[in-house]
């Protein structure tokens, strides 16, 4: 999709710019001409002839120019005429439009109905439509505020996607009072035509972008995003900051993985895998805005920090925190509480020089001979001598310490009330470095639905087809040629939980026993087993091995989400498990074991047995292959898989399709 004319139009026409200011037609066109844009405005007003002093126009067929397809029309006018204007700009070969107007899909079924119609047009007549219900942008980079949110003039190179208008205009209210210029601001509102794969793709080519920002509410095409964002991010930093991510979703799942893996898990595997910094909260958004801005994308940025400060206690605090983010604290060198603003200077040019690529935080706290502006400048001084080294600075306290903090940013010297946001932001870096060295772009497999049933046994030869190593299982009759001790089971879709239903019979030490522990079944059950779909299997029993769970679940938006746990009947109570995206191959799936919470026990903690790592990647890479290749199922557990030192092998199965 071409977004160079959305963002770089010729001419911008306000439909609904009125003469009032304070309505909101008459604030975007005021941000218009307020920022300085370059190009032909035109203020659209059926009533009057001249809005904000400037000549308007009754309609956007008014407007004097012959070739319409370089215009953005910015729409501010009631949601029941917007339909009519999106017809009309189609006409007029007009294709970028940004409307403004509410009254859409958040606002009932009547606005439903509308929103389903805009984005009927804008797929029919290949419009790019921003919103409904938003902001509307701004490019700093090219003047141009096409939005009712104040924002600086000038360019920068960070972009911030949000999709809440509140939040947007929260975040560049606060950037502006830090001196912060975004290159570009993009309410994306309701999402009905444009969403943020397509503002990606755009930012993706755009060379005055070093990194982007978003605030998302959901991800339409969450297979998209991580292709997009995988091959994005190595170059240019993606942050998102993800609401709703609670576990409240997968509620009603009828299997143990589709019950752990709901849509929380599913994003933050997806987020993951296509190695964006995933962040939790506005504050850490707010504390990355000010690294990025002030050392850009970086190169290699490693863990090792030193603290410069005149106070022993805060680098104590500070100390524990790089202890709890798992950093490296080189040392910590204290040149006292009647530090100088030259001494801070000469510490610091000491350090930066003699140590390669690290980076420094430096710590202040006022005291009776504390220069805190003097300070400020020789941090500048030096920091702008090693351009490519990170140092972030804390000074603590209030009234003495403002302007120098203020000083600090305005010079692009990331400056914290608290030592503890700035160590986090730095760990936040240092792990996006690790995760970009093994990063390999995301493709979406695309395979027809196919065949697979939920019948027990097919579901083994299924696994067998995928090469897994499975627990023989045979159906129950009486000329069954079994293995002693054997397990006894009911499966069908009246038995998914088979332990509360006295569903499974173990130590059945002969055929007798076997036998036995079938007519009784089979007697106190007569009415369920009518149904051909269920039965009875038998098993031998495995009585050694760790008993895990894994699976997969096939979200709507990132697709086949794999889980891996802690399995048998307490899978659902201790939920220690970890999910992934089912891209796996076998070094993305060794990478995976090693961050499981039991990986100690597979390699023989406590000179405990030490587990076939290597087979289980494999299965992981197999069950990935089976996820992608049947899209018709949608749940599938293997509960449990018994890793033993001799090989690991699938005892219980099901799927939901």
């Amino acid at each position: 999709m071409d977004l160079k004319n959305f963002f770089n139009p010729s001419g911008v026409a306000v439909v609904g710019a009125s003469s009032d200011k304070h309505k909101v037609g008459r604030q975007v066109l005021d941000s218009i001409i307020k920022n300085g844009y370059a190009g032909q405005i035109y203020p659209i007003n059926r009533e009057n002839k001249i809005v904000a002093g400037r000549p308007a126009f009754a309609g956007l067929e008014m407007i004097p120019v012959k070739n319409k397809s370089a215009i953005l029309a910015v729409i501010v006018i009631p949601a029941p005429f917007v339909l009519a204007e999106i017809e009309k700009c189609a006409s007029l070969g007009i294709k970028n439009i940004i409307v403004i107007s509410a009254g859409f899909k958040e606002s009932g079924s009547e606005g439903i109905e509308r929103e389903v119609a805009l984005a009927k047009l804008a797929r029919q007549h290949k419009l790019n439509i921003l919103g409904p219900n938003c902001l509307g942008f701004i490019n700093n980079n090219n003047r141009l505020n096409a939005s009712f949110a104040d924002s600086g003039t000038g360019g920068g190179q960070i972009a911030f996607l949000s999709q809440s208008g509140a939040i947007g205009s929260a975040v560049l209210d606060w950037l502006r009072n830090k001196s912060f210029n975004l290159g570009y601001f993009i309410s994306l509102g309701n999402k009905a035509a444009l969403d943020e794969n397509d503002f990606l793709e755009y930012l993706a080519a755009d060379k005055k972008t070093s990194a982007i920002f978003f605030y998302l509410e959901d991800i339409k095409d969450g297979q998209k995003f991580m292709s997009l964002v995988s091959k994005i991010s190595p170059k240019k930093p993606i942050v998102v900051l993800k609401s709703g991510m609670s576990e409240r979703g997968g509620q009603m799942a009828k299997s143990h993985t589709g019950a752990m893996a709901g849509g929380a898990a599913a994003i933050k595997a997806g987020l993951e895998r296509a190695g964006a910094i995933m962040i939790e909260s506005l504050e850490e958004l707010f504390d990355l805005l000010l690294v990025f801005q002030a050392r850009g994308a970086f190169g290699k940025i490693n863990g090792d920090l030193h603290i410069l400060t005149n106070a022993g206690g805060i680098a104590v605090l500070s100390a524990d925190e790089i202890s709890r983010q798992k950093l490296n604290l080189k040392d910590s060198l204290d040149i006292l509480g009647d530090a100088s603003a030259l001494k801070y200077e000469q510490a610091l040019d000491k350090i930066l020089r003699s140590s390669s690529g690290d980076n420094v935080l430096v710590l202040l706290t006022p005291q009776t001979a504390t220069e805190p502006m003097l300070t400020a400048k020789s941090i500048i001084k030096v920091d702008q001598k090693y351009a490519k080294r990170l140092v972030v600075a804390s000074f603590l306290g209030e009234v003495a310490v403002s302007k120098a903090k203020d000083f600090l940013l305005e010079n692009n010297v990331p400056a914290f009330n608290y030592p503890e946001r700035a160590i986090r932001a730095i760990k936040k870096l240092t792990d996006r470095q690790t995760t970009i060295k093994s990063l390999t772009p995301f493709r979406k497999s695309e395979f027809p639905d196919g065949k697979a049933k939920t019948d027990y046994l097919y579901l083994f030869n299924l696994l067998n087809k995928y090469k897994f190593p499975t627990v023989k299982t045979l159906k129950y009759s009486n000329s069954v040629q079994a293995s002693y001790p054997a397990v006894l089971k009911a499966v069908g879709p009246d038995f998914l939980h088979k332990t509360d239903k006295g569903a499974i019979m173990l130590n059945l030490e002969n055929r007798q026993a076997l036998d036995k522990a079938a007519a009784n079944f089979s007697k106190n059950n007569k009415k369920i087993l009518n149904n051909p779909g269920n039965y009875l299997i038998v098993q031998p029993q495995i009585k050694s091995g760790l008993e895990i769970i894994l699976g997969f679940k096939r979200d709507v938006s990132f697709g086949p989400l794999i889980l891996v746990g802690i399995g048998g009947i307490y899978a659902e109570i201790f939920k220690e498990f970890r999910t992934v995206i089912a891209d796996l191959n076998t070094a993305r799936a060794l990478e995976f074991i090693k961050s499981l919470p039991f990986y100690p026990i597979l390699t023989g903690a406590r000179g405990g047995k030490k587990y076939n790592i290597k087979q289980l990647a494999s299965i992981l890479v197999a069950l990935s292959k089976l996820a992608n290749e049947h899209p018709e199922i949608k749940e599938f557990d293997i509960n449990p898989l018994f890793l033993r030192t001799e090989g690991a092998l699938a005892g219980d199965v099901r799927a939901i399709i």
